[in-house]
């Protein structure tokens, strides 16, 4: 004997398909909202992340000022400073900034010397008393440490006149002006997906040479541009007008 199903049967079996249906479509809708709220936060974290980078490459740009400047001494263009560099064994021989007419040297090595990163980390030990407060005067249970921001700089001759006296023409700075490129990076907590930042500066050398002119000593020449020695005054000579 033969049963048809009844309307009932129908009904329940509808139902059925309809709530998996439901089911299935909140489902798909849950996966794309988190797959926009992941890629969303992924790129604000780039984003962070990039700005970190950037404000060490700077940090690290101006300390790169500072070293030139005081290894620049009284010299008038910075052709010593780079043969130095040179001698010292910083030329950086990595890929993609190696070898070249204007070679990098590392002006600012780590502290496991050439080609090493120069760390930011903050250590609790160094800060002050009052930098460890709220404004409020409250201590901070925590606060960013910086250990995975980090940098390097270097720097190099730019494309100068050529000093057909010196050994090696890429170290040779005639114009007293070299490139600072400094490189910032914030790597991820596993050590993937390094953010950098690149910043160059082209800087001169100001230091000039006193310059000087042969002429009579000047004695009792006051502020107001009188002569009063106390003796014969000097003569001056002025041009004579003829008259008709």
């Amino acid at each position: 004997m033969v049963q048809r199903p009844t309307t009932r049967r129908r009904q329940g079996g509808f139902t059925l398909l309809l709530a998996m249906g439901v089911v299935t479509m909140v489902t798909l809708a849950v996966l794309v909202s988190y797959g926009v709220v992941s890629r969303e936060a992924d790129v604000q974290g780039d984003s962070r992340r990039y700005k970190e980078a950037l404000f060490a490459a700077q940090a690290g740009l101006a300390e790169g000022r500072e070293a030139m400047r005081i290894r620049l001494g009284g010299n008038e263009t910075y052709a010593s400073s780079l043969l130095a560099l040179s001698n010292a064994g910083l030329q950086v021989n990595e890929p993609g900034i190696n070898g070249g007419d204007r070679p990098f040297l590392e002006l600012l090595p780590g502290p496991g010397g050439a080609g090493t990163w120069n760390s930011l980390a903050i250590d609790e030990a160094d800060l002050a008393a009052a930098e460890r407060l709220s404004p409020s005067g409250e201590a901070y249970a925590s606060f960013p440490r910086q250990e995975n921001v980090r940098y390097r700089v270097f720097v190099r001759d730019d494309e100068d006149a050529v000093d057909p006296l010196a050994a090696d023409q890429g170290l040779a700075d005639t114009n007293k002006q070299v490139w600072l490129i400094a490189i910032g990076e914030v790597v991820g907590r596993d050590g993937s997906r390094p953010t950098r930042a690149v910043v160059q500066a082209l800087i001169t050398n100001e230091n000039a040479p006193a310059v000087t002119s042969p002429g009579t000593a000047m004695t009792g020449g006051g502020s107001d541009n009188t002569y009063n020695s106390g003796g014969e005054a000097p003569t001056v000579l002025t041009d004579v007008v003829p008259t008709h």
